[in-house]
């Protein structure tokens, strides 16, 4: 069954995505296509309930936040967020319903991204980017990260020192990486209350993943 939502504008602005992503310069890893964006947009819808902030603002954000892709080793990766909200304007103009609402939607889609380092200035941008950053944990967390690293030809992990003990981290290297120097650091940083407790259940999956790793990857004994 098709994800919907409950807002007038909301088949004819996935109808528009859908054609751009089908028209993008660059082929989209797994882990930003248009299954990551309808699950933001739905935790975007849910936190937005929960919080009293506009559900409008918050899922159109959500569905447009992701409008602009290029890949995560692309020189141009951190400045997609901004790119994207550059052209709020004219898909809100050109979009019935939404008119009105460019400036609050394009300030939430400029501030959800990680690399760009976004503040919210709105609780409808703290939800945006709260949706966004749970996308990045748990169980569909950790799929996400080996299939973006996999995008770019990174390795599963190091061969000789899967946890960054001795050396560097570099997750453009190896996608193990990723989660100390990024994911683990998400759930601290939820700006919602209603964020924060979700990030906590999901927080939990990846470090018993993390853990149930940490045990396979262990030295096999020296039987003698």
């Amino acid at each position: 069954m098709p994800v919907r939502f409950p807002f007038p504008w909301s088949d004819p602005l996935l109808a528009r995505l859908r054609a751009h992503l089908a028209e993008e310069p660059f082929s989209r890893d797994a882990a930003h296509d248009l299954g990551h964006i309808l699950r933001v947009a739905q935790l975007a819808l849910r936190l937005a309930e929960e919080e009293g902030a506009d559900p409008e603002i918050c899922v159109a954000a959500a569905l447009l936040h992701d409008l602009v892709y290029r890949p995560k080793n692309h020189p141009e990766s951190p400045q997609t967020a901004q790119m994207a909200a550059d052209l709020m304007p004219r898909w809100c103009r050109d979009t019935v319903g939404l008119e009105g609402r460019a400036e609050a939607i394009a300030a939430a889609v400029a501030s959800h991204s990680w690399s760009g380092g976004g503040t919210p200035s709105s609780l409808e941008a703290a939800v945006v980017q709260d949706a966004d950053r749970l996308e990045a944990l748990g169980a569909i967390g950790i799929a996400r990260v080996f299939a973006t690293g996999a995008s770019f030809g990174a390795g599963l992990w190091h061969p000789e020192d899967p946890w960054g003990e001795g050396r560097d981290l570099d997750d453009k290297a190896w996608s193990l990486d990723h989660f100390e120097k990024k994911l683990l650091k998400l759930a601290a940083d939820m700006k919602t209350p209603a964020g924060q407790r979700l990030a906590g259940g999901r927080q939990r999956a990846m470090a018993a993943y993390l853990k149930a790793l940490r045990t396979e990857l262990a030295p096999i004994p020296d039987s003698q």
